[in-house]
């Protein structure tokens, strides 16, 4: 599901809380005053508790009212971090449900353990579904800095190209193992600048893997694993071939693979495209 950045740069250019507003305020007036009647519920049972002696209690209803502070705190930096980072987002996260909640499209609650959940339709399943600050924190997926440095060295290849024998300016297997060790999320899930956005690929270097290994019907390998966690390089090296592969082509003068006629293949990859 694609992201419609333009609408939430346009929520956060006309929200109606400042620099100076509560943690409370920022997630709207309903989730607020949701949030300060459960302190409130809080702050009266620590009262009570105190008053009859019951050391226990109060002291577990303090420690909840300082956690439920921390957690909206907390809320308060993820709202911050998505505002910030609209634009800078991997694709590899699914950020569907985390749009609709910074939208103030979500109930704000705490749960058992005290920690702050949104609730709310995800605009992808039409499901009910109730995320913690920690879970919705893990679909952050920052682009990183791989792209220009990817760039200049396949245009450092392509310049010292190898026509008197003479090896390449750089390591091209340490340099791609060193760029897709932190980076190979959003390698596989954003385009490729150094990719032919209207080739065969697309600019995608995902669908680049899996238009190489399927056969001319389109069909792919029945033990190839499609799952995005399957490309992690710590257990599979189908991204590091794909760009080393392209790197030393380039430097060797043979015909990179996106050159390659476009065959059935292309239909699957539109699909994946569109997902």
């Amino acid at each position: 599901m694609r992201r419609d950045i333009d609408k939430l740069e346009r929520y956060y250019e006309n929200v109606t809380y400042g620099e100076d507003s509560k943690a409370c305020e920022i997630h709207g007036l309903r989730n607020m005053e949701r949030i300060n009647t459960y302190v409130a519920k809080l702050v009266k049972g620590n009262s009570d508790a105190i008053k009859n002696g019951d050391q226990k209690l109060a002291e577990q209803t303090a420690r909840l009212i300082y956690h439920i502070d921390k957690e909206v705190a907390n809320g308060e930096v993820l709202k911050t971090e998505h505002a910030s980072s609209l634009r800078s987002t991997s694709n590899w996260a699914d950020m569907g449900f985390m749009d609709e909640a910074m939208l103030e499209n979500a109930e704000v609650n705490f749960n058992e353990q005290g920690k702050m959940t949104f609730t709310g339709m995800h605009p992808g399943t039409g499901e009910m579904v109730t995320e913690t600050i920690e879970s919705l924190s893990a679909n952050f997926e920052e682009i990183g800095d791989w792209m220009q440095p990817l760039m200049n060295a396949k245009q450092e290849l392509l310049s010292a190209r190898n026509d008197r024998g003479n090896p390449p300016p750089f390591d091209i297997n340490y340099f791609v193992n060193n760029l897709i060790k932190n980076n190979w999320k959003s390698m596989i899930a954003d385009k490729d600048p150094s990719l032919d956005p209207n080739g065969p690929s697309k600019g995608y270097r995902l669908q680049l893997i899996l238009l190489n290994a399927a056969d001319e019907a389109g069909v792919l390998p029945p033990d190839f694993n499609t799952d995005k966690f399957s490309f992690n390089p710590e257990v599979d090296d189908r991204l590091f071939k794909n760009v080393s592969e392209e790197l030393k082509n380039a430097f060797s003068g043979k015909p990179v693979e996106e050159q390659k006629p476009i065959t059935e293949a292309q239909r699957l990859m539109s699909r994946l495209d569109d997902k």
